[in-house]
Parts: C-alpha cells; structure tokens; sequence
C-alpha cells in the first residue's frame, strides 16, 4: 500500500483535536488530497473516534468510516476514490468541536475512470440496527477479489470474523450472528463491522442489545 498523502493526529496533547498542521490553535483542521490517495489517522491520547459526517445528526454519518480511535487501534487508513469534501469528526467529543475535513480533488488531465459509477461497498445495512441478535448487510465488487468482514469493539479488537474468502463481482449479502469467534453471545455495546474488498475498506456501526 502506497504512504498515506497526510495524517491527522488524534488527541495530541490531551487535547480535544485531529490535528494535520501542528497547530492546535487551528479550529478545525484540513487536508487536501487527490484521487486515490489515502489519510492516515495516528492515536495520541484518549479515547475517540473517527466518523465520517458533520456530526452525529447527518443522516450520512459513519457511511464511509466509523472506527475507534484509541490505544487499541491506534492507526486508521482511508483511501478516497472520488473527489469531494469530506468532513468527519469524534463521537464522543463531538461537543468539543473535534472535526477535521478532507477534501479530494481529481488530477487536472486525468480522465475518469471507467465504471466508476458501479456502486463498491456496502449496499445495505447493518440491519437491524440496533439488534438483540445478529445483523445481514449487503456489499458489491466492481471485480471479484478477497472480501474479508471482521466486526471490532469499541476498543478496536477484532472479536469476530464475518468471511475471509474470494468473492465474484456483483451485489452480496452476508450475516453475523452475534457471536464472538468463540460462539459465545456477544454481550451488548457498541461494535464496529469492517468491510474490506478491492477498491474499498469501510466501518459501519452496530448497536447491539440483549
């Protein structure tokens, strides 16, 4: 995997910011990439996360990313394959302003890609969400390739994985169960399924109850 274009530190110095040019002071900080590069997220300090979205009342929030940031996990990389801004921020420190933003552009002279407007990722769900079992989700391939799903709790351990197989392209469905790799029940609380496919890794989150 190539270096990432930029990296925004989490928490640095106890404070309450994603910061990308070392100056705290800056209110919400960003980083302008292009196609096809990648951001780089570094846990310093606390415990937080990494959510796409402008808050957590965007009906987009956690689409693309929604991952624990903490010394469990403390690195999170993702790539950006269409251009926009994109803003994220901490969910529990929402309050305190911690954001950041991420604007893509596409290269001057660069032609867009063909089939670029087939849908990758996820399609559909976690659902139900929350749920007292388990939740189905859909996902798609441009080009068939290793799929690997893995659901993480809130401290970024990989408690369970969904599939770790070759996939053809197209549209798919799958499930977890609710169950930890060790079949017992997974107690309630926050988890995270990570999606990873060629062309895309995304984080949707679960809430799950008993």
């Amino acid at each position: 995997m190539a270096a990432a274009a930029d990296t925004f530190l989490v928490g640095p110095n106890s404070s309450f910011r994603f910061d990308t040019d070392g100056n705290l002071s800056t209110a919400i900080d960003t980083a302008k990439i292009q196609v096809g590069q990648s951001i780089l997220w570094r846990w310093v300090t606390g415990s937080h996360t990494i959510t796409n979205g402008n808050g957590s009342l965007d009906p987009q929030a956690g689409i693309l990313f929604d991952v624990p940031s903490t010394s469990a996990a403390p690195l999170f990389t993702f790539t950006f394959n269409s251009a926009g801004t994109f803003p994220f921020f901490c969910r529990p420190h929402e309050s305190f302003g911690m954001k950041g933003v991420v604007v893509v552009s596409t290269p001057a002279g660069v032609p867009p890609v063909a089939g670029g407007n087939i849908a990758i990722g996820f399609t559909s769900g976690p659902a139900p969400n929350p749920s007292r079992s388990g939740v189905s989700f859909g996902f798609a391939l441009r080009e068939g390739g290793r799929v690997e799903a893995q659901v993480l709790d809130g401290q970024g351990r990989v408690i369970a994985t969904v599939m770790d197989r070759d996939v053809e392209a197209g549209s798919h469905t799958e499930a977890w169960d609710g169950r930890t790799r060790t079949g017992a029940r997974a107690p309630a609380g926050i988890y995270y399924l990570r999606l990873r496919l060629p062309g895309f890794a995304g984080t949707r989150r679960i809430a799950l109850a008993r």
